[in-house]
């Protein structure tokens, strides 16, 4: 009865301060919204393991993460067999590798469609406990058979490419144009490991090297026995690696040096790239958003306290009527818990809608890849709802029970004699100063990183990538393997592919909406991924001082395509073909290179003639390439990625077998050019496909989208800690003086002046902002050092958040002091020593 009678008093007591009760709420549910979406969002991409119903987690076993590529170095399935052999703490272990390939109908009249193909050894779906809707699984004897390969269809496919035909099990149909037969179809929603539309089994011989060998790609999907941790398989695995390693020949020895360990465990989800280049991204994040959900304690913290001060006589006098401090404790919690209570309702529907506007977003980041892992669909989980509660009671208490503390621990003789001022405001002084401090340091830290990120990502959006994008089309075009076999570069099968991507060029260019068309393995403003590269002669004498550059090819006379000039040599040209792409080590390629590296390597001129070859500092290297000629600067990779580097060197496609990308300057309307294309495809080859058809604007801004969705929850994070901030601020210095007010008055009534009164208190402000900021600006300092290891930095943002943030800080808090001493300066001295 008398809880329900404390229920009712703090309703009340709410009810009548309608704008103190709103502002509360407010920042209550923003606080806790913004920590709810952020932990479903980085729980569901990392720190929950993946399960897929069943009782032992899923990890992956892979190489090393290369930085400078943005992708895991490629695996020796020869030690993943040996790791499965001997291993005693891994329950099952599959081997796959995922690609983009061509699927379609059997019968040249059928068109083929790109999707995600994942080679797979047979029992991939035993490891992952689900097996197909229709048909069969895999099998041994499948992997055996090394003359007929066969085929699982994801549901998805089946229903878009086959129509959901009934009778598809056992019919053949065609993967890079390569008869298959199709043996099963998976359930709706099925896409393990990450983002698969099709399986295909791997050949014995493929999976199982009888020697080590430079032959990778494969990574491994395992899962543990029950009870067994990731730590202790991991060191399992260094174990039985480090016995491998020493047995190995001396041309494999490089693997026993590798950083890290040649093979890693991992949790699965780490196993995308992408996650993990930005895992540091995602923990920075997930800190920031704990931090603004301290900041909003304080703040509320700070409000209920300022009540308390409005209200400790009428404590004052419930202490001394023998009122038990349990029962006044619980009263004053009971205003924070209603709070917290209707801000954590409100809050959930908040983050709820969050995380279907950032669905909507991954669908629109994906549509053109489909590159999507199977659990970026977020939704608010029974985990999410725990960390809510938690989230409410932890706030409930800091809220509640400062305030109540603070009370609590006056001198009930003074108040009741002097009055509140006068009794309480050195200790409540210091207290507000501690709070302070403490919301100063907290926004520094959310507000530096927030302008940090948001600068980086505007840069990145409107960087000079060395070309012209306007009235320009991209795509992907993909041969099918068997149509178009490379065959080691063997000259009939290296003439039919170029006869392809030049007949292709010569088509839409005879067009009379098409100016020029040329072939990129990656445009400018794409692609990344960076090697080290030595100039003959000059050669670092430690590996890792070699420069780096990215490494692409071009088809001839393809600089105005995308607005580039050559400025020194010569292009690309027939007598180039001469070389003979099977003796390339032996032979040599000619090479063109940008202006910058020309400028900043050969900086006395000469760059043509010079010759230069790619390291990869494990004993391999790449063909002595000569420079011919020298074009226009470009940059490939967003310059947020630390993949981007300013140096780029282009060989010719000619020569080699990479999957090369469409550019191609139109007039007129942009759907015409697209239906162009199409069109061209279809007619020379329906075994070729051409996918992610976009304008070249779009082309690179479709790296950036995600990085910048993750920013936008910094940025989200950076307006409400600038809100709490200039609130908090202004709030707690407005109630510290207010507390201080019979001290202003006595100073004043003593001769004080005016300008001495404002210096007191400025001092103290300078302190706090001295404390507060070094504290803020350390742990900021901290927090993007973590953040460049995943991306770049901008260097006038890192300057800018720097430098503007705390001196916007001071000035908040400088106004925070001034305006509330100069309210109190326009009463007369006598008037404050009369208030109680």
């Amino acid at each position: 009865m008398s809880a329900w009678i404390d229920i009712r008093y703090a309703a009340r007591l709410l009810l009548k301060k309608p704008l103190f009760t709103l502002t509360t709420t407010a920042i209550v549910t923003v606080g806790l919204a913004l920590t709810l979406y952020t932990f479903t969002l980085v729980q569901q991409l990392v720190f929950k393991p993946l399960t897929l119903g069943q009782d032992t987690h899923l990890i992956a076993i892979a190489g090393e993460f290369k930085a400078a590529h943005g992708v895991r170095q490629r695996v020796d399935p020869y030690h993943l067999n040996r790791i499965q052999s001997h291993s005693t703490l891994l329950q099952s272990m599959s081997l796959y590798q995922s690609a983009v390939r061509t699927v379609g109908q059997q019968g040249n009249e059928a068109s083929s469609h790109k999707v995600h193909l994942t080679y797979v050894q047979w029992d991939i779906f035993e490891v992952a406990g689900v097996q197909p809707l229709l048909g069969r699984s895999f099998s041994p004897s499948d992997q055996q058979n090394e003359s007929q390969s066969v085929v699982v269809l994801s549901y998805d496919i089946w229903q878009r490419i086959f129509a959901g035909n009934a009778d598809i099990i056992g019919q053949v149909v065609q993967v890079e144009a390569i008869p298959v037969q199709v043996i099963g179809v998976m359930p709706p929603g099925f896409a393990f490991p990450t983002q698969a539309q099709v399986w295909q089994i791997m050949t014995q011989t493929r999976l199982e090297p009888a020697s080590p060998s430079n032959r990778g790609g494969l990574q491994a999907v395992a899962r543990l026995r029950p009870g067994v941790t990731l730590t202790q398989f991991q060191h399992e695995l260094a174990t039985l690696l480090q016995r491998q390693l020493q047995a190995l020949p001396q041309e494999f020895a490089w693997r026993a040096d590798v950083a890290g360990g040649y093979l890693q465990a991992v949790p699965f989800k780490l196993s995308v790239d992408v996650l993990y280049q930005h895992y540091s991204v995602l923990v920075a994040m997930m800190l920031v958003v704990l931090l603004i959900l301290l900041l909003t304690c304080i703040n509320v913290g700070n409000l209920l306290l300022a009540r308390v001060n409005e209200q400790i006589r009428d404590v004052a006098i419930r202490v001394a009527l023998g009122v038990p401090q349990r029962r006044l404790i619980l009263q004053m919690l009971w205003e924070s818990t209603l709070i917290c209570c209707v801000g954590g309702i409100l809050a959930l529907g908040l983050a709820h809608w969050g995380m279907m506007l950032t669905n909507q977003a991954l669908d629109e980041i994906f549509a053109m890849s489909g590159a999507r892992p199977f659990w970026w669909t977020f939704s608010l989980s029974l985990d999410s709802v725990w960390m809510l509660l938690g989230a409410v009671l932890l706030m409930i208490l800091i809220t509640g029970f400062i305030p109540a503390w603070r009370a609590l621990q006056g001198d009930i003789n003074g108040i009741l004699r002097d009055g509140t001022r006068g009794a309480l405001s050195q200790r409540a002084g210091r207290v507000n100063q501690a709070l302070v401090m403490s919301e100063i340091a907290l926004s520094c830290v959310v507000l530096v990183i927030a302008v940090m990120l948001l600068g980086s990502s505007l840069a990145a959006q409107q960087a000079d990538y060395g070309v012209q994008t306007e009235q320009r089309l991209t795509a992907s075009v993909r041969l099918a393997w068997g149509s178009y076999r490379w065959n080691g570069g063997e000259p009939q099968a290296r003439k039919k592919r170029n006869d392809f991507y030049y007949g292709l060029k010569d088509k839409l260019e005879q067009l009379p909406n098409v100016r020029s068309v040329a072939y990129f393995s990656s445009l400018p403003g794409t692609g990344g991924g960076t090697s080290h590269f030595e100039i003959q002669g000059q050669a670092a004498a430690v590996f890792s001082d070699n420069p780096m550059w990215n490494f692409e090819v071009v088809s001839r006379g393809a600089w105005h395509a995308v607005g580039m000039q050559l400025l020194e040599g010569r292009d690309f040209n027939l007598t180039d073909l001469a070389i003979d792409s099977r003796e390339l080590r032996g032979s040599g390629s000619p090479v063109i290179i940008n202006a910058a590296m020309a400028r900043e390597l050969f900086p006395q001129g000469g760059a043509v003639g010079q010759r230069i070859r790619t390291l990869d500092g494990e004993g391999w290297h790449s063909e002595w390439r000569t420079i011919v000629g020298v074009v226009s600067d470009s940059i490939h990779g967003p310059t947020l990625d630390s993949t981007s580097t300013p140096y780029t060197g282009y060989g010719l496609m000619d020569l080699r077998s990479w999957w090369m990308n469409i550019v191609v300057h139109y007039s007129g309307d942009e759907a015409q050019a697209m239906a162009a294309l199409q069109q061209a495809i279809i007619d020379l080859d329906a075994d070729a496909t051409v996918h992610q058809i976009q304008s070249y604007q779009s082309l690179i801004k479709q790296p950036l989208l995600l990085i910048e969705s993750l920013n936008q929850v910094f940025v989200a994070g950076g307006l409400v800690a600038l809100f709490l901030a200039a609130s908090g601020i202004y709030a707690m210095s407005a109630n510290s003086i207010a507390l201080r007010s019979q001290e202003i008055a006595t100073r004043r009534a003593l001769g004080v002046p005016d300008k001495h009164v404002v210096g007191l208190f400025i001092r103290q402000a300078l302190v706090q902002l001295a404390v507060g900021l070094v504290a803020g600006v350390l742990a900021a300092l901290w927090l993007s050092a973590q953040l460049a290891n995943a991306m770049v930095v901008d260097s006038h943002s890192y300057i800018l958040a720097l430098l503007g943030i705390p001196g916007l800080i001071v000035m908040l808090v400088l106004l925070a002091t001034l305006l509330p001493v100069s309210r109190q300066l326009k009463h007369a001295p006598a008037e404050a020593l009369r208030q109680d």
